[in-house]
């Protein structure tokens, strides 16, 4: 009995590879990367825009500079707190179309945006430079000096003159004259009437055995205020002092003996406050 040779059996080897049915690659997943960047960039942006709306609310609010050129101090100033600013007053000067006490400028200026509280800085005009002179003839010296410091000028000099019809006390002239355009505080001199000039009599006695020396003064009340007062003032060695002093009527004579001593005696009148007579014996 022959046997049955083996069966010659090929088989292919596979690599290892071979070995197993290859599986299809696995594809990365797009769509959901796309709406995790597309959160993120929305992230961002809200972040972003969540940042300047809080930054907004944080800030100052702001307001316009309004219009304050021209008015005066106190007006602007009740014109900028009711703006919720605040105001400082930096300088003063001459303007010659401004006003006194009008605002020149500011800074920041009107129309200007600027935060709430900020300091606004004021100039303010000194007004003109220049005056002109009143007209403070037949005036009483009271009411004259007045109207020169509402002028923004000074008194000068005043000198008392003798006027046939003036009342006394009152200015008959003065320089510089009126409406004159002068730098401001320039002193203007006053000419006031002392009245019409009064007859006044000084009398020497002859010394007595001490030395002592009487005059006699003799004067008469011009026309002018219904009381005038009269007064007699005597300086010699022992000093000065006032002898005689009265008030009186326009037309009344005044008589009044008064004495000194020492080599030389001053005897000076004086009416309603006027030096109207001064003799020395």
């Amino acid at each position: 009995m022959s046997e049955n040779p083996p069966r010659r059996v090929s088989a292919k080897v596979s690599s290892g590879l071979g070995m197993w049915p290859k599986r299809p690659r696995r594809r990365r997943a797009i769509l959901p990367q796309a709406l995790e960047l597309l959160a993120i960039v929305i992230f961002l942006v809200g972040g972003y825009h969540a940042t300047l709306w809080a930054w907004e609310q944080a800030k100052p609010a702001e307001v316009e500079v309004p219009e304050i050129l021209g008015m005066t101090e106190l007006d602007a100033r009740k014109l900028l707190e009711g703006t919720n600013l605040r105001t400082e007053l930096v300088a003063e000067r001459y303007d010659e179309e401004v006003a006194e006490g009008g605002v020149l400028t500011a800074e920041p200026p009107p129309g200007r945006q600027v935060k709430v509280g900020r300091i606004v800085q004021l100039t303010l005009s000194l007004g003109s430079r220049w005056s002109v002179v009143p007209d403070v003839r037949e005036m009483s010296v009271e009411r004259a000096r007045a109207l020169l410091r509402q002028a923004r000028l000074v008194v000068g000099q005043q000198q008392a003159r003798y006027h046939p019809t003036a009342p006394i006390g009152y200015v008959i002239g003065h320089a510089p004259e009126p409406d004159q355009r002068v730098p401001r505080a320039t002193a203007v001199d006053l000419w006031v009437s002392k009245g019409p000039e009064p007859t006044v009599q000084v009398i020497e006695r002859s010394p007595d055995m001490e030395g002592t020396r009487s005059t006699e003064v003799e004067m008469t009340i011009p026309p002018g205020a219904s009381v005038q007062e009269v007064r007699i003032v005597v300086r010699d060695r022992n000093g000065q002092r006032t002898v005689y002093r009265d008030f009186h009527r326009p037309g009344e004579t005044v008589t009044q003996t008064v004495s000194g001593e020492g080599p030389r005696i001053v005897i000076q009148v004086f009416l309603s406050g006027l030096l109207v007579q001064e003799r020395s014996i």
